[in-house]
Parts: C-alpha cells; sequence; structure tokens
C-alpha cells in the first residue's frame, strides 16, 4: 500500500482501512471533524501523519450508523468531499456543488460518480459553505438541488463557471429565478422517480371512493354491520389535468383497471400509442369538458404562473356530482376554498389531496374535518428510495454531461418544467 501525508485534509478511506483511520486518529490525537454517510471523512489533524492507502484518490466510507465518526458527525453543518492531490482535482470535468443536508442518506449514491467527477461541497445552507476558497467556487461547474429548501439563488453570485443544475425534486417552481431562467446554465430533473408512486396514489384514492370507504370505516366506529353497494373502475372515466409523466403513469394504472382515459395538456396530437389506446385529449381552453365527462379527475399539473389556480371554482361546479377530484400535482394549481365550499354541501362526492395551498396544512383547514376527504401529508411520494433513485438519475445524467452527450430530463426554464 502507498501513504499519504497531510495536515488539514479531505480524505476518503477505502473499505479495507476503515478501522485504520479511527486507531491513527487516536495514535496522533486526530480530531475527526466530520463524515457523510457511506461517502466521505474530513480529518483535522495536530501535527503530519502517514495514512495507509490502497493507491486510489478516492473511496467510500462504510462506517457503520453507531461508530465514533457517526456520533461526532452531528455537531457540523456541511462536508467538504475532494479527491486526494490536486493532479486529480485538475484532471476532473465535473467539479459538483451538492445543495443539501451533508447526513442524507442518498448521499451514499455518490459512490457510483464516474471518473473525471468530483464533489467540491456538501451543504444545506450557507454557513456550511463559508470555507470554501474562491478558487473552490469557481471550479464548481454542476451543481445539485436536493430537497425543497432553495438557496441557489443566495449561491448564484458566486458560480462563475456554472453550467449545468440538476434538481433532484421534479418540481423546480421554487428552484428557478430570473438570473437562471436567462442564463446558459441548463436545469435538469429527476423527472420520472416519482411517478409510479404518485399514480399509485391516485388510483388508491378512485378506489377508496369506488368502496366507500369513508362509510365503512363509519360503520365500523359505530359496530353496524350494514351491508351496501359499492362500485368497480371499470368503465369509469378517469380525467387527467397535466398529461406529462406522472399523469401518463397514472393512465396507465387506470387503464390496468379497464378505466377509460381523457386528458387535458397542451399538445393535442396523438402518438400512434395514444391512438391504438383511445385517448381523448382537450387542450387546456377544453378543461371543463374534461372535468364534466370524468368520474376521477387526476391533478398531476406542475406549479407554473400558467397553472396556477386552474382548477376555479367554475371547473369544479363543472364536475359530476358523483365525481372525485384527486390531487398529486401541486396544491397552488387548485382553488382550495371551490373545493371545500363543493365538498361541504356536497357538490361532488369527494376529494383526495397529497398537496395543498399551504403547507404545512393549517390546523384551522376545514379539510381536516370533512370526512369525504382523503388527505396525505404530502407524503404519496415518499417512499424509502425515492431519494436514492433521483441521485441515481442525476449521476446517469452525469456520465452524459462528461461524454459531451445531451442531457436527459431537461426543464424548460421559461415554461417552468
Amino acid at each position: 500500500m502507498t501513504a499519504v501525508q497531510f495536515h488539514v485534509s479531505k480524505i476518503s478511506i477505502p473499505p479495507e482501512d476503515c478501522r485504520t483511520i479511527e486507531a491513527v486518529a487516536d495514535q496522533h490525537s486526530c480530531m475527526l471533524v466530520r463524515h457523510v454517510t457511506k461517502l466521505a471523512v474530513t480529518c483535522q489533524v495536530s501535527q503530519p501523519f502517514l495514512l495507509p492507502l490502497t493507491g486510489r484518490s478516492t473511496y467510500p466510507i462504510p462506517f457503520s450508523r453507531n461508530s465514533r465518526l457517526q456520533r461526532t458527525q452531528r455537531t457540523h453543518k456541511a462536508c467538504r468531499v475532494e479527491n486526494m492531490g490536486a493532479a486529480a482535482a485538475e484532471e476532473a470535468k465535473a467539479h459538483i456543488l451538492v445543495l443539501t443536508d451533508p447526513e442524507a442518506p442518498e448521499l451514499e449514491v455518490l459512490e457510483k460518480l464516474p471518473q473525471g467527477a468530483r464533489v467540491v461541497a456538501i451543504a444545506k445552507d450557507l454557513e456550511g459553505l463559508k470555507g470554501l476558497s474562491q478558487d473552490e467556487w469557481d471550479s464548481v461547474n454542476v451543481l445539485v438541488r436536493g430537497g425543497f429548501k432553495n438557496i441557489v439563488k443566495d449561491v448564484w453570485p458566486k458560480l462563475k463557471n456554472l453550467q449545468w443544475v440538476h434538481s433532484t425534486p421534479v418540481g423546480v417552481d421554487s428552484l428557478l429565478f430570473d438570473e437562471l431562467v436567462h442564463s446558459a446554465t441548463v436545469v435538469t430533473n429527476s423527472r420520472g422517480c416519482y411517478s409510479n408512486s404518485l399514480a399509485e396514489f391516485a388510483v388508491a384514492s378512485c378506489k377508496w371512493f369506488a368502496l366507500d370507504m369513508p362509510r365503512m370505516l363509519a360503520q365500523k366506529k359505530a359496530r353496524i354491520f350494514e351491508a351496501f353497494d359499492v362500485e368497480e373502475l371499470r368503465g369509469k372515466t378517469m380525467g387527467v389535468v397535466g398529461y406529462g409523466d406522472i399523469g401518463q403513469t397514472c393512465a396507465a394504472l387506470g387503464r390496468a383497471f379497464q378505466m377509460n382515459l381523457i386528458a387535458v395538456r397542451r399538445r393535442t396530437e396523438l402518438t400512434q400509442k395514444e391512438h391504438e389506446q383511445h385517448l381523448k385529449v382537450y387542450p387546456p381552453n377544453q378543461l371543463h369538458r374534461l372535468m364534466a365527462e370524468s368520474d376521477y379527475v387526476v391533478l398531476a399539473l406542475p406549479a407554473t404562473p400558467a397553472t396556477k389556480h386552474m382548477i376555479n371554482k367554475a371547473a369544479i361546479a363543472a364536475m359530476k356530482p358523483t365525481g372525485v377530484l384527486v390531487n398529486v400535482g401541486r396544491g397552488s394549481t387548485l382553488v382550495e376554498a371551490a373545493l371545500v365550499e363543493a365538498l361541504q354541501e356536497g357538490r361532488i362526492k369527494g376529494a383526495a389531496l397529497d398537496v395543498f395551498e399551504v403547507e404545512p396544512l393549517p390546523t384551522e383547514s376545514p379539510l381536516w374535518d370533512l370526512p369525504n376527504v382523503l388527505m396525505t401529508p404530502h407524503t404519496a411520494d415518499r417512499t424509502k428510495q425515492f431519494q436514492h433513485d433521483a441521485m441515481e438519475v442525476f449521476v446517469a445524467n452525469l456520465k452524459r454531461f462528461l461524454a459531451g452527450e445531451e442531457l436527459q430530463f431537461l426543464v424548460d426554464k421559461h415554461v417552468g418544467y
């Protein structure tokens, strides 16, 4: 094995040397400052010492959750992760700034970074980036925005050479700002990672009301054993407003239940596959036709100026009295007060909501008390794997970036999705 001498350094230890680091640290009065789950460790030492490595410049660290490093890390806010040696840094073509919680478990996906890529820093706030030098700021050409807290605008003035921003959330409404929109920097997202879980929620919600689950639960609570008729989804019409990846996945599951599908989207031309599926598409100015024809209206709209309050009082009034509204898109696309009024007055059968105009939903909201409302706290896509999947999309796209190929899942910055 080779050895590396360092004073204050950012290092990554190979699996076979995991135990060595703590022993060497103790021997040399090394204070272990920080580590990111299975990714890297930052050590600050009181004197130079030799640390045995296997010759590679960067390695993952599979420390266990109950290790001393894990207990130490929680008092710090950021991690700087770099390859060993200036030569490796100079050879990298992608210098990545990751804006997310340094303790986020999905960061382990960054162990799969291809050659030619390095992570400059990981931080969830500006405080965590204070230690970056001007050269480090200037080196950043790729930025990953994780979670929904957006500090990209705050760091924008420092990112003189930024070429690409990747958003792990699909929604970019909180990410886009004028300087980014009008720049040459491209934006991508992790489109597709959340579609299956949201579609499952949408169809499960349809079935919830088809089975009249509110009545089932009320009878159970009242200890009433009384049979009543329920409905199938077969033959019912699902109207999808916003026929992007999420909307199309909802439609695919709806077809599995033999539902009829109609949709609203800007492009009304049908593909050959859509012709074969007998899909009917309306333009946005015929939204009310879809609302009137649908037994179940599924909203899968992004949050943009054009979609804000698109589902208003008039649109809801066009629904069937037996209609159900399901929102897996964005809360801002729906006039919530109009929906509450329709639900309270029994003008529609029910609603299933994963998103809301204001989140967290205020405790005084009437939605809490309505028996014909199924609610989840923006968790329909919050699976154990969803953030890992989103980071996997970034790593796959990074390989295309390094190869000079066109990136996938490009966002139209001017349209907002």
